[in-house]
C-alpha cells in the first residue's frame, strides 16, 4: 500500500525551513507594517500554512470555524458578523484570505491600536461601503446579537428602542445616518461604543489565549 501523506505537511522540518526562507521578505515587510514582530509574523504564517494544507484556502467557512473555535466568537444569529469580518479582511474580494491579509487582520483584531480598531469596526458595520449607516442597516446587526427576551417582550421593539437611544449619541448632525467620522468621534470619547452595533473583536481572555499559542512576548490587556 502507498504511504499516506501526513495531515500536517509542515511536520517535515525541511519543508518548514523552505517555507520560512521563501517568505522571509514578506515576513520582514509585515513585521514593519503590523503590530507583530518578525517571530510572531512567522509563527502566524506557519499556522496559516498548516490550515491551508489541511483545509484548503481560507474561505468563509474555514474562517468561521477558526473564529468560533480558536477565538470563541459566538453569535445568536450564526455568521452574521463573522462573515462581515471576513469581508473586511479580504480586501481584494478574492473570497479567500491570503497570508498577508491573515496577519494584517489578526494584527488589528488581537493587538490593534484604538484608531485601527475603530476603522476596522466601521468597515465591518458598513458592508456596502457607503460611509453612511442607516437604521435599516444597523437593525439586523443589533437584532442578531440580542439576548433572548422574555416571552411577553417583543424583541424587534426592544432593538428599535435601543437603536433610537444609540442614534441620539452617534448621529451628531441628526440626518438619520452614522458616518465614519461620527462613529470615530463617539468611540474616542467612550470606547464602550466600539462594538455598539454588534460584537466584532474576541474577548480579552480569548485574545490572550490565542496569542500565547504563538507569541513569545507577555501581553497585557
Amino acid at each position: 500500500m502507498p504511504k499516506e501523506s501526513p495531515i500536517d505537511q509542515l511536520n517535515d522540518t525541511l519543508k518548514e525551513i523552505v517555507f520560512r526562507r521563501k517568505n522571509a521578505k514578506l515576513f520582514k515587510k509585515l513585521a514593519k507594517s503590523t503590530n507583530f514582530d518578525y517571530q510572531e509574523v512567522e509563527a502566524l504564517a506557519l499556522i496559516n500554512e498548516k490550515i491551508t494544507n489541511k483545509m484548503g484556502p481560507i474561505s468563509r467557512i474555514p474562517f468561521r470555524e477558526i473564529l468560533h473555535s480558536g477565538l470563541d466568537c459566538t453569535e445568536n444569529l450564526p455568521h452574521l458578523l463573522v462573515d462581515r469580518v471576513f469581508s473586511a479582511i479580504d480586501k481584494k474580494d478574492l473570497s479567500s484570505i491570503t497570508i498577508d491579509q491573515w496577519i494584517e487582520g489578526f494584527s488589528i483584531m488581537l493587538k490593534g491600536t484604538l484608531d485601527e480598531r475603530i476603522e476596522f469596526a466601521y468597515k465591518v458595520y458598513d458592508l456596502m461601503k457607503t460611509d453612511s449607516l442607516k437604521k435599516e442597516q444597523i437593525f439586523p446587526m443589533m437584532r442578531g446579537c440580542l439576548i433572548m427576551p422574555k416571552p411577553d417582550e417583543d424583541p424587534d421593539e426592544m432593538v428599535k428602542d435601543l437603536l433610537d437611544l444609540m442614534l441620539k449619541k452617534l448621529d451628531f448632525d441628526r440626518n438619520g445616518r452614522v458616518s465614519q467620522l461620527e462613529f470615530t468621534q463617539i468611540v474616542k470619547k467612550n470606547e464602550l461604543f466600539l462594538e455598539c452595533m454588534g460584537p466584532i473583536f474576541p474577548s480579552r481572555e480569548a485574545q490572550y489565549a490565542f496569542l500565547t499559542t504563538f507569541s513569545h512576548r507577555n501581553h497585557r490587556f
